[in-house]
């Protein structure tokens, strides 16, 4: 609501991958996407080495883990989130339906988390994000 504000641009915010370029990192970009009703303002953090060129990886709560897992228990020392890497879908995309979303671990293991993996995973297919397949 403070960018909104401030700006006038009524917009979703988001961070992910933008290819392997990391010339790219931290810059922010402008994109539409079909299905979702408003444009995204979003920031390359990372580099995305299974990312395509051309390709931004948006991070949403909607389960999968992507190649560097550390969300989850299989294969990781000191995972953000208990349960198995059943319970996130595929690896690549997460859930395809909403009723995957239940099975999401709500919370990471600090226990700080403002928003529940669950409901965010649901608020992605409210908003266009997902789609059920």
């Amino acid at each position: 609501k403070v960018f909104l504000a401030r700006t006038a641009n009524n917009v979703y915010l988001g961070v992910g991958s933008y290819g392997n370029d990391d010339t790219r990192g931290g810059k922010c970009y402008r994109i539409s996407a079909s299905g979702i009703a408003k444009d995204l303002i979003v920031q390359s953090v990372n580099l995305g080495g299974d990312v395509a060129d051309n390709n931004f990886d948006i991070q949403t709560g909607d389960g999968g883990y992507g190649l560097f897992d550390g969300c989850v228990i299989d294969g990781t020392k000191l995972p953000q989130f208990g349960g198995t890497g059943a319970q996130w879908g595929e690896r690549y995309g997460g859930w395809s339906q909403l009723s995957g979303c239940d099975l999401l671990p709500p919370y990471p293991l600090c226990g700080f988390a403002a928003d529940s993996m669950r409901d965010l995973c649901k608020w992605s297919f409210a908003n266009g994000f997902r789609v059920n397949a």
